[in-house]
């Protein structure tokens, strides 16, 4: 399965993408976030088996691809 979120923002640059995921980084000023939702997002991704693609240019926006395994439906 794939969601996929994309905007046409500012983008990232390199640096910042490389560090994207870690918990509390934000690029937001001191008071205006957190910088943990990316975070555990990406934790819960990886522990269900998926995984996220992020590609992301300055002046181009950014788009994040959320794969994540199929499953047997449940018999309920």
């Amino acid at each position: 399965m794939l969601l996929e979120v994309s905007d046409t923002g500012t983008g990232m640059d390199a640096a910042t993408r490389d560090r994207l995921f870690e918990p509390f980084f934000t690029t937001k000023p001191a008071g205006k976030g957190t910088g943990i939702g990316l975070a555990v997002v990406y934790r819960a991704v990886e522990r269900s088996g998926g995984f996220l693609q992020v590609d992301s240019e300055l002046g181009r926006g950014t788009r994040i691809r959320v794969f994540l395994p199929r499953v047997a439906a449940s018999a309920g």
